[in-house]
């Protein structure tokens, strides 16, 4: 067994009291089936084809020393009015957690609170989408189940301010390693929209493992911004799910920027005619970072539309993955879909694995997907060069220019400006070692 199997098992045992605390039966029965099912899986390998271009072993060798934080010190920050619960370790924060303000309509928890006191709103939708039987991470996950958020929003009703959830870590690089499995489920009513942003930011070593299940009813229009920005140390697993039912919109967009190891999973079901979705990601491998987005949006029903385009920037020794599957069922005639991966390595040393795949069973579709890897285009370099810019600060517009197609996709005015800033901070640290005069396109 490898360390961070046998550390996380044992530590598993001792928190398991804590977690069933005043929770319902059938939430503790779901968890020890999500072990059973991580135990007899165990840490997917390359060996299995949706993981065959990720070693996961860095995780593998982590002997993990705690779960969650045991006593929380928090520094307490100045809010800006926008409705937020904030996370230490998987936990609720909530010296630093304003919920108050919501419209009628809308109720946001700590999923802890939650599965102690109404797990009704649980029960038939949570690991509805996201089985732990068939994929090992998710499994891992659910068996800690623990805190999170909890969104639900009524027929009819509009939240216009975005909802805010940033998960964060205790301790610094010097830290003994770490675990936290936050939760996240959300269930939009009819008609109903919303934005939710959700930001990881670690400073310590270990895992976050996160799993977020969205509902959407016919109508609903939802929008969700999650930035990974941790440090290099800390692995990075999310995989997030979503139904839609008729004429439904969700609007996914990914923003992976941490330098150290990213498995990044959406999967999207478009269950019913006239749902659509857009699916946007951009993704920035520096250092020795891996970073790894797998996709999958079901077309199950007729008339739905799918639009995805995943941006790649890959500068150091870095190397990023994208698998995109669209998948089409017989039933689903007049589907819409559409998929792009372009990528663009700034360092000789850098690489991608990018495979964009069409699975498609009806007739009466339009559909089409591609993937491109290049180099910053020279001429457009020799332009800035001619006027009087310097060579990093000429890459670094060129480099901006590709990733804010990406960033200007936030429909959210305030989230798109917040997103700009961490996007360009990230995008100043990389270091271009490219020939001058290696050629390609920018996308």
């Amino acid at each position: 067994m490898s360390a961070a199997f046998e550390s996380l098992s044992a530590l598993r045992s001792e928190v398991l009291d804590r977690l069933r605390d005043g929770e319902a039966d059938w939430i503790g029965r779901l968890r020890d089936e999500a072990m059973t099912s991580f135990e007899e899986q165990g840490f997917p390998t390359r060996h299995l084809e949706d993981w065959k271009s990720t070693n996961l072993a860095p995780l593998e060798a982590i002997s993990f020393e705690r779960v969650g934080t045991p006593e929380q010190n928090p520094v307490v920050v100045t809010g800006d009015g926008v409705p937020e619960l904030r996370f230490v370790d998987g936990r609720l924060d909530s010296a630093n957690t304003q919920a108050e303000n919501l419209p009628a309509g809308v109720r946001l928890a700590s999923f802890a609170e939650v599965r102690r006191q109404a797990p009704e709103l649980l029960e038939g939708r949570l690991a509805g989408l996201a089985s732990p039987k068939r994929n090992a991470m998710v499994a891992l996950q659910t068996a800690f189940l623990d805190d999170g958020a909890v969104l639900t929003i009524d027929a009819g009703v509009e939240v216009d301010t975005p909802i805010k959830l940033c998960f964060s870590t205790s301790g610094d690089a010097t830290s003994p390693a770490s675990a936290a499995f936050p939760r996240l489920l959300v269930v939009a009513g009819e008609r109903s929209r919303g934005t939710i942003s959700i930001e990881c930011e670690a400073t310590a070593p270990g895992l976050t493992a996160m799993v977020a299940e969205f509902y959407l009813a016919a109508g609903a229009r939802f929008e969700s911004v999650q930035i990974q920005d941790e440090y290099a140390g800390r692995v990075h697993f999310t995989s997030t799910h979503a139904r839609l039912e008729r004429g439904a919109s969700f609007d996914s967009l990914v923003y992976s920027l941490s330098p150290g190891l990213i498995r990044s999973e959406l999967e999207i079901e478009l269950a019913e005619p006239g749902a659509e979705t857009r699916m946007r990601g951009f993704y920035l491998g520096r250092g020795d970072g891996h970073v790894d987005h797998f996709t999958t949006v079901d077309h199950a029903a007729e008339s739905c539309t799918s639009d995805e385009e995943y941006r790649g920037v890959l500068g150091d020794r870095a190397n990023g993955v994208f698998r995109g599957r669209v998948i089409v069922r017989p039933d689903a005639q007049k589907t819409d879909a559409h998929q792009s991966n372009p990528n663009l390595l700034i360092s000789e040393h850098a690489g991608v694995d990018s495979k964009p795949q069409l699975e498609i069973y009806a007739d009466d579709v339009r559909a089409s997907h591609g993937s491109t890897t290049g180099q910053l285009d020279p001429d457009a370099l020799f332009f800035l060069r001619a006027r009087g810019i310097d060579a990093r600060a000429a890459r670094l517009l060129l480099t901006r220019a590709f990733a804010h197609k990406i960033v200007d996709c936030i429909e959210n005015e305030r989230l798109r400006a917040s997103t700009s800033t961490r996007v360009d901070l990230a995008l100043a640290t990389l270091d271009s070692d490219v020939p001058s005069g290696v050629g390609g396109s920018s996308g």
